[in-house]
C-alpha cells in the first residue's frame, strides 16, 4: 500500500465483515440479549401455527367452543409476547449499531488526524468527506436492520425446520428442496452487484469531490466564463454515477423476483404433495394448513435477507472504503523513545537536508544552514524555489529524505511531534478560521489565555481596532471558513492567534501578503515586537519588508544560492539584487 494515497484494492466481503464484527462485539452482552429476545420471539411465532392446527383438528372439527376460546386466548397472548420481544430487540439493536458507528467514526477521524500533510495533498477533500458522511450513513442504515434480521432469520430457520421435520419429514423436505436453487442464484448475483456497488461508492466520492472543487473555485469559473465547461464535466461524472448506480440496483433487485418465483413454485409443490398425503391418510387438513404457514415462515427470513441484500452490499462497499483510510500507514510517527521537548533557546540547523515530494525529483537539495537563537531569517526566491517546503520540514509536516534538522543540537525526529509544534508558531499565506467566535479563533493559539491576553495579542497584530468595531466585538460569530471577513481581516486574526501562542520559533509564510500597504506597515511594527528574542523565519514576497532581517536566504530550484544582509546582497548585484530591483522598478 502506498503510504500517501488511499489504496484501491478489490473488495473482500469476508475480511470486511470480520472487521465490522470487531466493532459490534464491543456490545456482545447486548447482542446476547438480542439473541435471547429473538429466540423468545421465534418460539412464540413458531408455536402459533401448531396451536392453530390443534384448534382446527381437535376443537373446531369437534365443535368444542369452550376449548377453542382458551386456545384463542393463549394464541393472543403469544402474539402480544412476540410483539413485546420484537420491540425490545429493536431498541437494544439501536444502541448497538449507533455505539459501533461511534467507535468507527472515532477511529476514522483519529486516524485522519495522525496522517501527514502529504496524504491530504494527494487525496481529494470531496472523496474523503464522502467516506466520512455518505459511507458511514449507508453502514448505519444497514446495521440498524441487518443484524437483528440476520439473527432473527437464522434462529427462525432453525426453529421452523425442526418443527416441520417433527410434524412431517416428507412435507419438510418438499418445503426446503427449492432453497438451494435460490442460494446458487444469489451467490452469482451477489458477486456482480458487489462489484457495481463498490464502483458506485467510488463514483459518489468523485462526484462529491468535483462538486466541492467547483464550488470553492466558483469565482474563477465565472471570471473566465467556464460555467458551461464545468457543467459539462459534472454531467459526464453524474452520468457515470447514474449508470453505475442503475447497474448495481438492477443486479441487487433481481434477488426478490427470483425468490418470489421460487417461493411460489415451492408452494405449488407443497400443496400437490400435501393433497396426496391427505388422500392417503399421511396428514390432516389442519396439518396441511399449519405446514403452509410454516412454509411461509420458513421463506420469510429468506425474503428478509433478500430485501436486505442491496443495503448489505452497499454497506460492505462503504466499510471497505473507510477501512482503506484506516489502513493507510501513518508516515510521520514518534519514535518509541521520543523525548519531551521543553525550554528551548531556538538554535536551528539544517544539516545536508534533501527532500522530495516525488521520489527522484528533489525539491530541496543538500541544504546546509545554521540560525542562532533570536535571529531573524528571511527566505526569498521565485515561485517553486522551495521556500514553503523549507519551513514545512522545520515543523516536521513531512519526513526528509536525507540529512538532519536540529533545534538546539537536538534532532527533531527524536522528540515528540506535539512538543515540537508547540514551540513553533506559524502564520500561513492561506489563512483558515473555524466556525465560532473571533475570540475562540484567537484563543486557538493558547486555550488558557485570558481576555486581557487575547486583546493584547490582537493589538500587537493590529486586529483590535476592527474587531472592536464589530457588532459583538470579540464575541462576533465567524461563518464557515471565515467567509464573513475580508482576506486581510482573516490574516490579522491569524497573526493574533500566533502571537498569543507565544512560541520560541516563529514562521511567517507571506503573512502580510493579503493586507494593504498601510496595514502592512502597522503589522510590521507589531511583528518586530513579537520577533524580539525569538528565532524567526519570514517568507516574503515584498522584499521591502525584510530589509532589516539579520540574514536573507536566497533560494532557487531547491538550493541556497545567496545569503547575507540586505546591504550585502545588494552590493553583490546577484540574484537577490535582480529580484529587488524588479520590484522596485514596478
Amino acid at each position: 500500500m502506498d503510504d500517501k494515497t488511499i489504496s484501491s484494492t478489490a473488495m473482500n466481503p469476508k475480511a470486511t465483515i470480520v472487521r465490522l464484527w470487531g466493532y459490534l462485539k464491543k456490545y456482545k452482552w447486548r447482542l446476547w440479549l438480542i439473541t435471547l429476545m429473538v429466540i423468545a420471539s421465534t418460539i412464540a411465532s413458531v408455536l402459533a401455527p401448531l396451536i392453530m392446527s390443534f384448534a382446527i383438528d381437535d376443537f373446531i372439527g369437534k365443535g368444542n367452543l369452550n376449548g377453542l376460546l382458551w386456545v384463542l386466548l393463549i394464541l393472543g397472548m403469544i402474539y402480544v409476547l412476540h410483539s413485546v420481544f420484537t420491540w425490545v430487540m429493536n431498541v437494544v439493536m439501536v444502541t448497538v449499531s449507533e455505539g459501533s458507528l461511534y467507535h468507527l467514526r472515532k477511529d476514522l477521524f483519529e486516524h485522519l488526524q495522525s496522517l501527514s500533510l502529504s496524504f491530504f495533498d494527494q487525496n481529494k477533500k470531496g472523496d474523503l468527506m464522502s467516506r466520512f458522511t455518505n459511507d458511514i450513513s449507508i453502514i448505519s442504515d444497514a446495521l440498524s436492520d441487518a443484524v437483528t434480521q440476520i439473527i432473527s432469520s437464522v434462529i427462525t430457520l432453525i426453529g421452523v425446520t425442526l418443527i416441520m421435520f417433527i410434524m412431517n419429514p416428507i412435507l419438510a423436505i418438499t418445503t426446503i428442496i427449492t432453497v438451494p436453487f435460490f442460494f446458487i442464484l444469489v451467490a452469482y448475483i451477489g458477486k456482480k452487484s458487489g462489484e457495481f456497488y463498490e464502483r458506485q461508492q467510488k463514483t459518489v466520492g468523485d462526484v462529491s469531490s468535483y462538486a466541492e472543487e467547483m464550488m470553492s473555485g466558483m469565482k474563477v469559473i465565472k471570471s473566465y466564463g467556464k460555467e458551461e465547461d464545468a457543467t459539462q464535466k459534472f454531467e459526464m461524472k453524474n452520468q457515470q454515477l447514474r449508470d453505475t448506480s442503475i447497474k448495481a440496483e438492477v443486479y441487487a433487485n433481481l434477488v426478490m423476483p427470483i425468490n418470489l418465483a421460487i417461493t411460489n413454485l415451492g408452494q405449488v409443490l407443497l400443496i400437490g404433495v400435501g393433497a396426496y398425503l391427505v388422500l392417503n391418510g399421511g396428514t390432516t387438513i389442519g396439518g396441511i394448513l399449519a405446514f403452509l404457514t410454516y412454509s411461509s415462515m420458513f421463506r420469510r427470513p429468506i425474503n428478509q435477507l433478500a430485501s436486505l441484500y442491496a443495503s448489505i452490499q452497499g454497506a460492505l462497499a462503504g466499510a471497505e472504503r473507510i477501512f482503506e483510510i484506516i489502513d493507510t500507514p501513518v508516515e510521520i510517527i514518534d519514535d518509541p523513545q521520543a523525548r519531551e521537548f521543553h525550554d528551548i533557546k531556538g538554535n536551528v540547523t539544517f544539516d545536508h537536508v534533501t527532500f522530495s515530494y516525488v521520489k527522484g525529483k528533489p525539491i530541496l537539495k543538500d541544504i546546509n544552514l545554521s540560525v542562532k537563537a533570536g535571529e531573524n531569517m528571511a527566505i526569498v526566491g521565485p515561485t517553486g524555489a522551495g521556500k514553503t517546503t523549507f519551513i514545512n520540514l522545520l515543523s516536521r509536516f513531512y519526513e526528509i529524505d536525507k540529512g538532519k534538522i536540529l533545534i538546539d543540537d537536538v534532532d527533531i525526529t527524536t522528540v515528540k511531534k506535539s512538543d515540537l509544534r508547540k514551540k513553533i508558531g506559524i502564520v500561513l499565506q492561506d489563512t483558515y478560521l473555524f466556525k465560532g467566535t473571533v475570540k475562540e479563533n484567537i484563543k486557538y493559539g493558547n486555550r488558557t489565555a485570558t481576555d486581557e491576553e487575547i486583546i493584547a495579542a490582537s493589538k500587537k497584530a493590529q486586529a483590535h481596532s476592527f474587531i472592536h468595531r464589530l457588532p459583538n466585538g470579540y464575541d462576533s460569530l465567524v461563518e464557515e471558513e471565515g467567509s464573513n471577513f475580508s482576506q486581510g481581516q482573516r490574516q490579522l486574526i491569524s497573526i493574533a492567534r500566533a502571537i498569543l501562542a507565544d512560541p520560541e520559533i516563529l514562521i511567517l509564510d507571506e503573512a502580510t501578503s493579503n493586507v494593504d500597504t498601510r496595514t502592512e506597515v502597522a503589522i510590521q511594527d507589531g511583528m518586530k515586537e513579537l520577533m524580539k528574542g525569538r528565532t524567526s523565519f519570514v517568507i516574503a514576497h515584498r522584499l521591502s519588508t525584510i530589509r532589516e532581517s539579520d540574514c536573507i536566504l536566497v533560494m532557487n530550484q531547491g538550493e541556497i544560492i545567496e545569503s547575507g544582509t540586505h546591504e550585502e546582497l545588494i552590493k553583490q548585484k546577484g540574484f537577490y539584487y535582480q529580484l529587488y530591483m524588479s520590484q522596485f522598478e514596478q
